[in-house]
């Protein structure tokens, strides 16, 4: 068993100790219900850990290396894949079992009608806008617009085989996981892929998911991108050594950048994928340096950045096995620079030529001494807590009986006042910190938006797709400004989700800064009582509009006026003066954008405090009420002393 695995078990073990030893103490049935729920989400314990990188990176080599085999196949066109998660088993899922969750054809009609936006056609339905792909003109489709093309097309084939389970889901087998994966044209009707694999990876609880590249065209996979950096225990990005980065891995890394410093842990790693391409040390070197300065620019700094060569990794996980096919050997030999007839290298040797192990070792000690402590010393807490508890009900029990009455008075009377303290404690200031906190956050969205439309522009109005070659020259302008606004929106909801996160964070400072208040205020009546510490509420992050409000092409026209030709455009004045008349123009469409954010930021944090206000509360006062139940338990010699001193010296041993 690996050591993780065991110290979470070890920490469940005594928390069932202890929970039994409790059960049945009066005043104590709510604590051992925690420890009881806390044990079993140790023992059913499991690590997100989220996958992100772009297309040809070598994520899913990189996976493979991981899991030690050839799992995952890899995609063709990454921005029509689904999400791929590698799960533990279960005896209901045994190993090599598949879960293909298929989208509903409201998300597929979505999906197809959102493509068909990009070429200018609207359809009523999905069956009309299938039929409008025909209608598409193949050779004046611009480079961004392509995997919308290749997305549409995909959707058309694989139809007749997939319609009939749409909105359904299947359970296949591992050859078939692969032609969903592989296969474009049924990769598009697939919202998620379950794959339950016994590998070392899972076995230590971890459950790997593959996302779809940062370049995805399905709208659905920016918001499902950033619940998993949200929500997943670390987040793993994969780059390629000599790929520079792609303005979609851009965009990316800035919104991993806006919200590294809202986790309480660094759980970020970075991989450089194909290390061994260096020519040398001083080479690798330099790419990493570089590497290093465009992470800073996206707001990332001190990554932990691991150069590796997955290819290297999985070849020499597939020798372990003795899986290494006559080709695979070969590949093998020159990776470890072994000659024919040489006996091959242990595969410990040729996975420290990788770089994967010193990827390994610190991955394995961020889950086990960071995520895994922090598990255990919860666990430790709960049973501080009770020890706590049941030294207090021995000491009132020891008293002498007209010690005893009076205390049983005057508990009383702390009881009523105790719980009037923790009424009366106003989260009204902490409301107004939240709500201006929130009107900052927007007001620095704009600023910080305008700050970077100049690189929004120049990607949107590039030479490579405002070029005279022939090809209708509006209508490059025009799909250079349909990419502008979508990139701008993209940008704002981007930092929207970012400031949803923020103002989360918010909302749990001040749940522990009330728990602290309520702390300090019992203090007054039942100084021996200690709370169960704040648990972090979870906010849904709300969803933002694709599309800038009042914004249609036809409200920009009058910039692309000063667009003359080419020469101009690009060598004189020309771009300069569409690009400020752009800005203008979209002064007020990206402030009505903010405004109606705004609005359904106000209107779900607002219910996200009350709620944590109240639930937290009731909470405290839970405690309070259990902990005098308890106390007059003893006072009243209603419990067997000697029990109780048995009891709490079992738990001191724990």
């Amino acid at each position: 068993m690996n050591q993780s695995k065991a110290k979470l078990l070890d920490a469940a073990n005594r928390l069932r100790s202890a929970s039994e030893q409790i059960a049945h103490v009066p005043g104590m049935l709510a604590q051992a219900k925690a420890m009881r729920e806390r044990a079993d989400r140790l023992e059913a314990n499991r690590f997100t850990v989220a996958l992100f990188g772009a297309f040809s990176a070598g994520k899913s080599s990189f996976a493979n290396a991981l899991m030690g085999d050839m799992v995952l196949p890899v995609s063709p066109n990454p921005t029509t894949a689904a999400i791929n998660k590698i799960l533990p088993t279960t005896p209901e899922r045994p190993h090599g079992t598949v879960r293909v969750v298929l989208k509903t054809e409201e998300a597929i009609e979505g999906d197809v009608l959102r493509s068909l936006a990009v070429f200018g056609i609207q359809a009523a339905d999905l069956h009309d806008g299938l039929n409008a792909v025909n209608g598409i003109d193949v050779a004046q489709i611009a480079p961004a617009a392509k995997p919308h093309y290749s997305f549409l097309k995909a959707v058309i084939k694989g139809m007749p085989e997939m319609g009939e389970h749409i909105g359904g889901e299947l359970i296949v087998d591992m050859q078939a996981f692969k032609s969903f994966v592989a296969k474009e044209d049924k990769a598009c009707f697939a919202e998620y892929i379950e794959l339950f694999y016994d590998c070392p990876l899972t076995e230590q609880g971890i459950i790997l998911v593959d996302t779809p590249g940062a370049d995805s065209i399905n709208a659905r996979h920016t918001g499902v991108a950033f619940d998993y950096m949200k929500n997943a225990d670390a987040v793993l990005f994969v780059t390629y050594y000599n790929h520079a980065f792609s303005q979609a891995d851009h965009e990316f890394l800035l919104q991993m950048g806006r919200v590294k410093d809202t986790f309480e842990l660094d759980k970020m790693f970075f991989l450089v994928n194909a290390a061994d391409l260096a020519a040398s040390r001083e080479e690798l070197d330099d790419v990493l340096q570089h590497i290093e300065k465009n992470l800073l620019s996206c707001g990332i700094r001190h990554p932990r950045l691991y150069p590796v060569s997955s290819q290297t990794a999985l070849l020499a996980r597939l020798h372990e096995k003795g899986k290494l096919s006559a080709s695979a050997e070969k590949v093998y030999r020159q990776r470890t620079q072994t000659g024919e007839g040489d006996p091959l290298p242990e595969a410990g040797q040729a996975l420290a030529l990788s770089g994967l192990l010193d990827f390994e070792r610190d991955f394995s000690q961020f889950t086990i001494e960071e995520l895994t402590q922090m598990s255990v010393e919860a666990a430790n807490g709960e049973i501080r807590r009770a020890k706590a508890t049941l030294g207090e009900m021995i000491a009132a029990a020891q008293e002498g009986e007209q010690a005893r009455q009076l205390r049983r008075q005057q508990a009383e009377a702390a009881r009523q006042s105790a719980i009037m303290r923790v009424t009366s404690v106003s989260a009204a200031s902490e409301e107004r910190d939240l709500a201006k906190e929130r009107e900052e956050l927007l007001f620095y969205v704009k600023q910080r938006l305008f700050f970077r439309f100049g690189e929004l522009f120049n990607y949107a109005f590039n030479p490579s797709v405002i070029i005279d070659d022939g090809r209708n020259l509006k209508q490059a302008l025009q799909g250079s400004l349909q990419e502008l606004l979508r990139s701008v929106s993209y940008d704002l909801g981007q930092e929207l989700r970012a400031t949803a996160l923020r103002l989360e964070k918010q909302v749990n400072k001040s749940g522990r800064r009330l728990m602290e208040q309520w702390g300090k205020e019992l203090a007054h009546d039942a100084g021996s009582l200690s709370l169960s510490p704040y648990t972090d509420c979870k906010v849904e992050t709300p969803e933002f509009a694709e599309h800038l409000p009042d914004a249609s092409p036809a409200k920009f026209q009058p910039a692309l006026q000063y667009f003359k030709n080419t020469k101009d455009f690009f060598e004189g004045e020309g771009k300069k003066k569409v690009r400020d008349e752009l800005e203008k123009l979209l002064q007020q469409p990206v402030a009505a954008y903010l405004e109606a954010g705004g609005e359904r930021l106000a209107d779900a944090f607002a219910a996200a405090f009350a709620d944590m206000v109240e639930r937290s509360r009731q909470q405290v006062i839970e405690q309070v009420e259990e902990y005098y139940t308890g106390i007059f338990a003893a006072l009243d010699m209603k419990v067997d002393v000697d029990e109780l001193v048995r009891k709490r010296e079992q738990l001191i041993e724990q």
